[in-house]
């Protein structure tokens, strides 16, 4: 039989004790499985991918626009008339 050497408990709880070096973050870890499985998700069906990527861009589109129009209109009063009930008067301010 050979025997190694005789370390103490408190010496074997710190060489345990510490992390691989080469440790991942599970964000990092669903990210990479993320990317190996949208393809395989994309080419299944393949319809919804492209409605999914269609809606995606016209709502970046949208709210470009959105965000524009409220940046133009900043800070000016603003009314709204609503026949039957009267006119609202609004002011869009930014912090």
């Amino acid at each position: 039989m050979n025997q190694g050497s005789m370390i103490s408990a408190d010496q074997h709880r710190r060489i345990g004790s510490e992390s691989p070096p080469g440790s991942r973050s599970p964000l990092g870890t669903l990210a990479f499985l993320a990317l190996i499985v949208v393809p395989f998700v994309a080419f299944a069906y393949p319809v919804a991918s492209v409605a999914l990527l269609t809606g995606t861009v016209a709502l970046a589109i949208l709210s470009r626009s959105v965000l524009r129009t409220l940046r133009r209109r900043s800070g000016r009063v603003q009314t709204l008339t609503l026949p039957g009930l009267g006119t609202v008067e609004y002011r869009i301010t930014t912090n």
